[in-house]
């Protein structure tokens, strides 16, 4: 007897009631075994069902838009646009066909976990690249610049953005702060035209796209416990912060950020020492070497997040730990490279999903009040919030400019929306979901187009200069 056939006997038994070799299942049961054998409707999610013929449908355009996208990545540097915004438009076009056909997408406010497991992905590959990336020695001096945009910029720009909410949009004050943290990361996924080279490529490292790089790498991490802030005073309640603030402190702002440093440092040196005599004894060749330390990230991101301290923050010091375990070592450029495509397939996977749900019915609420809160933390929190932070440096004005202008917001953002909708109520996650994405609209069409053109024109001018 043919399987299909076999299959539809067992599914019409279990329908009447009868007994059959699969034993006793539910309707959702009957149905997921219809699409795993005979191709019939499965429900996914609420509302998410795949009819034949469009999971080819997507994947025929998923593999069209990869394809795009190689060609964009590659012509993309040194020219006025990015490869984020074809992404986000195709996805959004996405969006747009598949409710022009009457099929109920996937909604990021009622079940957020894809959303977020997608960009945390990117993000945790993305942090670790970007440690490996940074040749400067671990000194007060040389890094004092991404300290201070840490220590005094993130924490205006939660503020000022939190203002922005409150004034503009109405929020709360844990929703505001919630806003405020959810925005405050720069993104190390989308900045590759500001950031520094790949290791070992002997360019110049410059101060303000060093300092981009490291304050990507590091903020993402630092974000979170102002996330956890907002949450604890969303369920609390604001009126009763002296009750819980002290337990805030200890566990979610020392603990953790104590943790996932310390945890990411150790592991990143083990590893590196790990992975290099396996090299050097032969037992492991290129260019499968850098793979070892690709399956590592997720093990010092696991291990962390296991032991309750931030897991982004741990996997950024792997790398910067790891970049500096034999630094001249050419297994430092294959890791680079390897990080490299599997961030830009995730940033191609987490965009594409990003721009199809903008068209979902009651999922992004525009107008004027969302618009001026997005756009007021790009043209002014943020600049204002660098240039306040540089006071005490000796930067020149086009560098503290630079550093102003490119604050990207992008996938981070992302990650921690879909963590906040696990807590928030719809209604209130509404508002947080329209500012953040327009925000990183804007901030994807105003940097992409900007990035590659300002970054030649510092690096002519500091050649002209030195």
């Amino acid at each position: 007897m043919p399987v299909a056939q076999w299959i539809e006997r067992q599914v019409a038994d279990l329908k009447v009631g009868g007994s059959s070799p699969l034993g006793h299942a539910n309707t959702a049961s009957i149905r997921r075994v219809q699409l795993l054998l005979i191709g019939s409707p499965v429900l996914r999610v609420p509302g998410w069902g795949i009819e034949p013929g469009l999971y080819e449908l997507l994947l025929l355009v998923a593999g069209l838009v990869v394809l795009v996208g190689a060609v964009l990545l590659s012509l993309q540097r040194g020219r006025p646009f990015s490869a984020a915004l074809v992404y986000l438009a195709a996805g959004v076009a996405i969006g747009l066909l598949l409710r022009g056909i009457g099929f109920a997408w996937y909604n990021p406010i009622d079940d957020a976990v894809l959303f977020s497991r997608a960009a945390e992905l990117a993000v945790i590959v993305s942090l670790f690249g970007a440690g490996v990336k940074l040749d400067r020695a671990l000194t007060w001096r040389g890094w004092r610049t991404p300290i201070l945009l840490l220590a005094v910029a993130m924490p205006l720009t939660i503020i000022g953005v939190a203002l922005l909410g409150a004034w503009l949009v109405g929020m709360s004050v844990a929703s505001a702060i919630l806003l405020g943290a959810v925005l405050a990361p720069t993104d190390p996924v989308l900045a590759d035209d500001v950031q520094v080279g790949g290791p070992m490529e002997r360019e110049p490292e410059d101060e303000a796209r060093f300092s981009l790089t490291a304050e990507a790498g590091l903020n993402d991490g630092l974000a979170f416990p102002f996330v956890m802030l907002a949450l604890i005073a969303y369920e609390r309640g604001i009126s009763q912060v002296g009750t819980w603030w002290l337990e805030w402190l200890a566990a979610d702002f020392v603990y953790a950020i104590v943790v996932g440093v310390v945890v990411g440092a150790i592991a990143g040196r083990f590893i590196a020492r790990v992975t290099f005599n396996v090299i050097d004894r032969g037992w492991l060749s290129n260019p499968f070497d850098a793979f070892i330390a690709i399956g590592a990230i997720f093990a010092v991101y696991g291990a962390t997040e296991l032991v309750e301290g931030y897991g982004f923050l741990a996997v950024f010091a792997a790398g910067v730990a790891f970049r500096r375990f034999e630094a001249d070592h050419e297994v430092h450029q294959r890791l680079h490279e390897v990080t490299l495509v599997l961030e830009k397939l995730a940033e191609l996977s987490v965009l594409l999903l990003l721009g199809s749900v903008l068209p979902v019915g009651g999922v992004l609420e525009l107008g004027w009040p969302v618009l001026l809160a997005a756009l007021g933390l790009i043209v002014v929190v943020r600049p204002i919030a660098v240039l306040v932070s540089l006071l005490p440096t000796d930067l020149p004005w086009k560098e503290r400019l630079f550093i102003a202008w490119f604050g990207i917001r992008g996938l981070g953002s992302v990650y921690y929306l879909g963590f906040a909708f696990a807590i928030l109520t719809p209604v209130d996650a509404r508002p947080l979901f329209s500012i953040v994405a327009v925000a990183i609209l804007l901030s994807v069409t105003m940097h992409g187009i900007s990035g590659a053109v300002l970054t030649r024109t510092l690096l002519r001018s500091n050649a002209s200069e030195g």
